[in-house]
């Protein structure tokens, strides 16, 4: 009695559509992580940074939630990048983020949740720090995910956050300008 044989009739076909597929996927990986890069810390391209129009989707953004938001008008250094609309406990939340001049972030939430909600739709479960004040009023203060400080207050009946790895001095300036903004 004999052993079967394998059967060898598939030939190069097989390997040739393997092949093809692998390169295909490789292919698409390529396309899509050239829209990465990599630079080293506290580098931005500035250039390419996307930017939006803050007096737009402020207007855009007032008819959707119950409460007055404002779009602060900073220098021309900074530069306005994101923007949505979320909701968190106990209301929503309108947020806006900008590229400072030092290459950090720094982001103003305008809400009309609850604080402790607020703050844990921005950043999970913060530790409480000491309160500081700033352009008048008094922030309660956290630290938050990454470690980046979270300043909450109330303003005129709005609930704002303000957080990112920018500097208090950042937190400072952008404050001012949003209660300068009508």
């Amino acid at each position: 009695m004999s052993s079967p044989q394998p059967d060898r009739t598939g030939g190069i076909r097989p390997f040739a559509i393997g092949t093809i597929v692998l390169a295909v996927i490789v292919l698409a990986l390529t396309g899509l992580t050239r829209a990465c890069s990599v630079s080293a810390p506290g580098t931005v391209d500035r250039g390419s940074v996307q930017r939006i129009d803050v007096a737009g989707v402020t207007a855009s953004a007032a008819g959707s939630v119950p409460f007055r938001v404002r779009g602060p008008q900073l220098p021309a250094d900074w530069i306005p990048q994101s923007s949505d609309l979320r909701d968190v406990p106990g209301g929503r939340a309108f947020r806006l983020g900008w590229l400072t001049p030092d290459n950090t972030f720094v982001r103003l939430v305008q809400s009309d949740g609850t604080a402790e909600g607020l703050v844990a739709s921005e950043q999970g479960a913060p530790q409480a720090g000491a309160p500081v004040s700033a352009d008048g009023l008094t922030w309660a203060t956290y630290r938050g995910l990454r470690n980046e400080p979270i300043w909450v207050t109330d303003v005129g009946g709005v609930r704002w956050l303000v957080t990112g790895d920018a500097t208090p001095a950042r937190f400072v300036q952008l404050i001012t300008a949003a209660r300068q903004s009508p």
